[in-house]
């Protein structure tokens, strides 16, 4: 016989069978059964469906019982991510409540149904071995399993049980499927309590890891960040050797990954990633693994991210923020503009003069000449300016201290506009009294020539008392001629006002006008290299040697067992 001697500190599991411990065992035997009886129990389909459901049923449960991920088994990983599932994701206290001034006290937790057996079993082995040299039938009383849990069984209940009568009106069929539920209930139940007790505790308290113990230190630094329309330019610095993984969330809440990326950086080493901008709090997760195996994460969201970008609309000019970006003690930014080129400017306008003079308030068009200014830009006890740009865009950068905060930033454009406005004519109003005018005047009349025949007949008395009828005919021709002659005119004027339009020069005038944007945008704290400890050597095999046959009596004699042979 060849003997072993193995440390109990190891926390080694005991290998029973094929490699596989005792609750493996027992599980592939509850998994195995009901597989069984789900080919031979189950009341519908043909024999080839029942067995391949027995064959899944089977293939499932041992995939589960003996499986692992990462050297752990598939029930705590599934407990761990229905945990990260249900459970919340975000702290909702106040800072102040995650400061400890003690350690916390251990989380007590309750015994489950197999500590429970457990238990009961070696009270029963115990009172067994009080009573190993008493006579059976001496006051002790039987071994009853089913009085571990709940109430015993009163005596006279059970008489009394015994002598009813209870009449089944079910069929075979639904009898034998009741049975079948039961027992497969039973074979689950079997199979999920050592599972189940494992899961309880915390996951690293399995026998198949150990945590390391965390070393402090930045593993990952964001050295740029540069937002410019829905796009974001992230610049980051591994402070030591690492595996990397990027991802950006947007959309309906923030919650939906739009980008994903993986990369492994050396100390020192940068790299920039394009990310995209959507929905109203987009969020940046970049994740880290180390040498060591340890791993951590930095996320800019919220202020951090300045998105979407302020625009704002002024009477001369409309404002936006183009772009903005950090690197270390700087903060740049690019503002656009896109200017009015007329107005409506109100004015004093008149619109007579003279003998009456009218002026009115009116609204004219006013065309914008020319648009100075500046662009101010502060955040903190920072402060920068630039000159403005109409219809272009207006570079600035603002030098900012160094170190991790969220920089409020307030950009103000003093502007002022040169309008020219186009006045219409004037009217001049001129007072003319009532006179009296005499003009004399040349006039030239036309007589026309004309001419006629006139005959004529006349009747003389004689002496004698006759009469004598006489015809006397006669030509008159007068001829045409032009005559001049002056006139006298007499003109008599009212009182009257004569009006004359007369032109005028556009009018100059200057207009002011101040817009101001608020924002922020967060920066990182400056690199520093990562001095990461030498990592742990694998440890070496335990050599085991046979002991002796003495060596073996010997440790057989200090427990008090005797020797076998």
């Amino acid at each position: 016989m060849r003997a072993h001697e193995v440390p109990t500190h190891l926390q080694a599991e005991d290998k029973v069978l094929l490699g596989f411990t005792f609750p493996q065992i027992v599980a592939m035997i509850a998994v195995c059964a009901i597989s069984y009886g789900a080919y031979t129990i189950l009341p519908f389909g043909t024999s080839e469906v029942r067995m391949g459901l027995a064959i899944v049923l089977g293939l499932v449960g041992i995939a589960v019982t003996v499986g692992k991920v990462g050297g752990r088994r598939l029930p705590l990983v599934a407990a761990d991510l229905l945990r990260y599932g249900l459970g919340p994701r975000r702290y909702a206290g106040t800072p102040a409540q995650l400061v400890r001034s003690e350690p916390p006290p251990p989380i007590e937790t309750p015994p489950g149904p197999l500590s429970l057996m457990v238990k009961r079993a070696k009270r029963g082995l115990r009172r067994q071995r009080r009573n190993k040299n008493k006579d059976r039938c001496n006051g002790r009383r039987p071994f009853r399993p089913h009085g571990w849990f709940g109430k015993r069984r009163n005596g006279k209940d059970s008489k009394r049980d015994t002598t009813q009568k209870i009449t089944i009106r079910e069929t075979g069929r639904r009898k034998s499927w009741r049975t079948a539920l039961a027992v497969t209930a039973l074979l689950v139940l079997t199979a999920a309590i050592p599972q189940v007790a494992l899961a309880d505790g915390h996951w690293w308290d399995e026998i198949d890891y150990k945590p390391s113990e965390p070393v402090s230190g930045r593993r990952l630094f964001v050295e740029g960040l540069e937002v410019s329309g829905d796009r974001a330019e992230v610049t980051l610095r591994a402070a030591t050797g690492l595996s990397l993984r990027v991802r950006a969330y947007g959309g309906w809440r923030g919650r939906q990954l739009r980008f994903w990326g993986a990369a492994n950086l050396d100390e020192g080493e940068a790299i920039v990633y394009d990310l995209p901008l959507s929905g109203e709090n987009p969020s940046f997760t970049f994740s880290w693994e180390d040498s060591l195996g340890q791993a951590g994460a930095v996320t800019l969201k919220g202020e951090q991210i300045p998105y979407p970008l302020p625009s704002m609309a002024g009477e001369l000019c409309d404002l936006r923020v183009a772009s903005l970006g950090w690197t270390p003690e700087t903060i740049k930014g690019v503002v656009a503009s896109d200017c009015v080129s007329s107005v409506e400017e109100e004015i004093d306008l008149q619109t007579a003069a003279g003998h009456e003079s009218i002026t009115e308030r009116a609204v004219m068009d006013a065309s914008v000449t020319a648009i100075t200014g500046s662009v101010s830009v502060s955040a903190g006890g920072s402060d920068a300016s630039a000159t403005f740009v109409p219809n272009g865009d207006t570079p600035f950068s603002l030098p900012v201290a160094t170190g991790q905060a969220v920089h409020s930033l307030t950009i103000e454009a003093d502007l002022t506009a040169s309008l020219r406005v186009a006045r219409p004519p004037l009217v001049q109003l001129t007072h003319h009294p009532e006179r009296t005018e005499q003009i004399v005047r040349t006039v030239s009349v036309a007589r026309p020539g004309a001419s006629d025949s006139v005959s004529e007949t006349v009747t003389l008395t004689c002496a004698d008392g006759t009469t004598t009828r006489h015809t006397i005919s006669a030509y008159l021709s007068v001829p045409s001629k032009t005559v001049d002659k002056d006139v006298i005119l007499t003109i008599v004027h009212p009182e009257h006002i004569r009006a004359e339009v007369v032109d005028r020069n556009p009018l100059s005038r200057s207009r002011s006008d101040s817009s101001e944007i608020a924002l922020s945008i967060g920066s990182d704290a400056p690199f520093e290299t990562l001095e990461l400890p030498e990592p742990e050597p694998e440890p070496e095999p335990a050599e085991q040697t046979p002991l002796t046959d003495e060596e073996t009596k010997s440790i057989l004699d200090r427990l008090g067992w005797l020797w076998p042979w």
